[in-house]
């Protein structure tokens, strides 16, 4: 059972490692920020985080604020969430952009050095772990959007930290926190009702609850209903075939289109065909993952509690992106945590050549640069919109095959996992 940082090839040295990060990361930074989308920069945080912001700056929480037909445009989150970029606003559009980039900046540094006190890590998988997150194309999709995924990661990286110490209540406040931000990690808070985490429970019940009771006193039930009416609904029961919807949605949606709608983000009414594929695709992730949970957790007894709670967080994180109905393309920069715990020696992997590529395989897909690609017509097209557009998708179920396998490999005797670990 690979409980140490898997065998990696890096320069030898201090010198070398860093001296090459420095070479890699520069070059990759300069490459995803020339081609990554969007074309105009902030736009997220232009068309929804800001706007919402500057109106309650100027008008405070009046009952008449209305929410646009777009759900891409004013509160996309709870409204009482809309408060903490108050202060952004005050600096006006433009220069709120920025600080939002440099917050971000402060974010990803904090993320890099928190990582690194979850794992046991040497000169050569710190350089990794440092490249992996230079390198990462949804990360620069998220900074250039102007989006918030980024400093979810940074909330799930202390929450696991806070779960480690023995702060439950603590880590359930930050995942329910983050679940208010990106609902599809909602899933966290089914994972520790079933396991009985009641301390996060409770915690990720204070923040969720606490949060939608401070919004309906604030802006009053009408304006929370319309944002339900226009953020929430159209996206639970619609499918988009847009290139950046990355989940088995977004997949089979585009099955069906093709390339005529890679650029279609209007919530589309699926196919029977779509619903049938749907629940049979995903009814078999959960019970997997769910099976490979309770059987490695039954069975290894003698597993450090930190490693084997580590293993099923990453689970739950990389199959909430995966199944999300809508999981953007940034979602999974939200990959990096268990791929830090890996390279840290931190998840309850068999360290065999299986591991290392499902591992190393899925976050080189889910790194990829956020683009659109050039798929021209014809065949070709036909081909590239049914698979390639869909890259990062398959990055993430690689990842979230090598973790579920591990968990399942959990569940074995000690000696039949030695043969099968020590077998070519």
């Amino acid at each position: 059972m690979g409980t140490t940082s898997p065998t990696l090839f890096w320069p030898k040295g201090r010198v070398g490692s860093w001296l090459a990060v420095a070479a890699f990361g520069i070059a990759a930074q300069a490459i995803l920020w020339s081609l990554s989308e969007p074309a105009d920069l902030f736009s997220d945080f232009y068309k929804a985080y800001f706007p919402a912001a500057d109106r309650l700056l100027t008008e405070g929480a009046v009952a008449t604020w209305e929410t646009t037909e777009s759900a891409a445009v004013g509160f996309v989150n709870l409204p009482i969430l809309a408060w903490l970029f108050v202060p952004l606003a005050l600096l006006g559009e433009p220069a709120a952009g920025w600080a939002f980039l440099a917050l971000g900046a402060v974010a990803i540094a904090a993320i890099y050095v928190l990582m690194l006190r979850l794992g046991d890590f040497n000169i050569a998988t710190g350089a990794m772990l440092a490249l992996s997150i230079l390198a990462s194309g949804p990360l620069v999709n998220s900074l250039r959007e102007g989006n918030t995924t980024h400093f979810i990661l940074l909330l799930l990286v202390l929450a696991l930290l806070l779960w480690r110490a023995g702060y439950e209540y603590a880590a359930g406040l930050l995942l329910g926190l983050c679940a208010l931000f990106k609902l599809p990690l909602m899933l966290f808070g089914l994972y520790v009702l079933l396991r009985g985490r009641w301390r996060m429970v409770a915690g990720g019940a204070t923040a969720i609850v606490g949060a939608v009771f401070l919004s309906i006193a604030v802006f009053g039930p009408e304006i929370n209903i319309d944002w339900y009416r226009n953020c929430i609904q159209p996206f639970l029961g619609g499918v988009m075939p847009a290139f950046n919807v990355q989940s088995v949605d977004g997949f089979l949606a585009r099955l069906e289109s093709g390339p005529a709608l890679l650029m279609e983000w209007t919530p589309l009414a699926p196919s029977l065909w779509h619903k049938i594929v749907r629940s049979v695709v995903l009814s078999a992730m959960f019970i997997f993952a769910f099976v490979a949970i309770i059987r490695g957790d039954r069975s290894a007894p003698g597993a450090r509690p930190f490693e084997r709670d580590a293993l099923e967080f990453s689970i739950v994180l990389a199959l909430a992106v995966v199944t999300s109905p809508v999981s953007w393309s940034h979602y999974y920069l939200l990959l990096l945590l268990p791929w830090a715990l890996y390279l840290g020696g931190r998840l309850a992997l068999p360290d065999d050549a299986t591991t290392r590529w499902l591992m190393a395989g899925g976050m080189l897909l889910a790194s990829l640069p956020v683009i659109v690609l050039p798929v021209g017509s014809g065949l070709v097209a036909a081909i590239v919109s049914r698979t390639l557009v869909s890259a990062w998708m398959f990055g993430g179920l690689m990842m979230l095959a090598a973790l579920v396998r591990g968990a399942l490999y959990a569940a074995q005797p000690s000696s039949a996992v030695k043969q099968q670990t020590a077998a070519p």
